[in-house]
């Protein structure tokens, strides 16, 4: 990484921009969701989230058709998923207190990989990027969390049991991050010490 990366033309990019914007999104669904009185409230809400969604897969695309990949952009990306995601879970507790444990393995989970994805960073000079299990964690949390905000009846065992689902896969995951960021730490101190 070095100072070409965070230049005016790297900095002010679509794809930035949309990532950006779905952090904006996210407040606006949590705001949407919790204040909602009727159900057009609740699908104003999804429609935060699929919009989310949308600019999330156009982020990506643009920055690799157009050259627009930027070291800002690897770390924006990834900040607006896991918001939108806090966002969720948040705004879920009101109906399902239980998901107050995931919200709290995801919130240990996200502040070690920040620690020591910056650790990393440091020394390796390099922003490794989403692994397979954590883009799959991803879709384990979106999916459990859709499904509890769009059946707005389910009973809470129900809701309980993809909590647990979803804290199981922040567990997984976590496991497998520790392992594979030790790994690189370790292996960098001992390369530093030759």
């Amino acid at each position: 990484m070095n100072k070409q990366d965070f230049t005016i033309d790297k900095i002010l990019t679509i794809p930035n921009f949309l990532s950006l914007f779905r952090l904006v999104l996210a407040f606006a669904f949590w705001h949407r969701y919790t204040n909602a009185t009727s159900a057009n409230d609740v699908m104003l809400a999804v429609f935060y989230l699929v919009l989310s969604g949308i600019t999330d897969i156009l982020d990506g695309k643009i920055a690799r058709r157009f050259n627009m990949v930027s070291e800002l952009g690897k770390i924006l990306d990834p900040i607006a998923d896991k918001v939108t995601q806090g966002m969720i879970m948040i705004a879920l507790i009101g109906r399902f207190p239980f998901i107050v444990v995931e919200l709290v393995l995801f919130t240990i989970k996200q502040t070690y990989m920040s620690i020591a994805g910056i650790l990393i960073l440091k020394r390796v000079r390099e922003n490794l990027g989403a692994r397979w299990y954590g883009k799959m964690n991803t879709v384990i949390l979106y999916g459990c969390s859709i499904f509890m905000i769009l059946w707005y009846t389910m009973p809470v065992n129900v809701g309980n049991i993809l909590i647990l689902i979803s804290c199981i896969s922040i567990l997984f995951t976590f496991v497998m991050y520790f392992i594979e960021y030790q790994r690189i730490l370790r292996l960098n101190r001992s390369t530093r010490n030759l």
